[in-house]
């Protein structure tokens, strides 16, 4: 991750990557986006809940793996929208 204080370059990548032409349509595809990871990280834990007694440690395993990286992945998507916000480009 890139860190609290976010670069021009930063922001400039993440409009890119969500095909924003501005820093306020950036900010609002990525608070789109964190919206379906959250939800992702609601399904998982649901699932993972209703197979926490399953015979098979694998799928269990797979799950918190999943978790896991869905976490990391909503982190890094709200330091995303916090650098916007910071930096109030324009």
């Amino acid at each position: 991750m890139a860190g609290l204080f976010a670069t021009r370059r930063d922001l400039d990548a993440w409009a890119v990557a969500v095909g924003a032409t501005n820093d306020f349509d950036a900010a609002g595809e990525l608070h789109k986006l964190l919206g379906r990871l959250m939800d992702g990280q609601d399904r998982i834990r649901t699932t993972a809940r209703s197979l926490s007694k399953a015979p098979n440690e694998d799928v269990r395993r797979s799950l918190a793996t999943a978790l896991g990286r869905l976490d990391l992945a909503v982190m890094a998507v709200d330091e995303a929208l916090r650098g916007f916000a910071i930096h109030e480009r324009g």
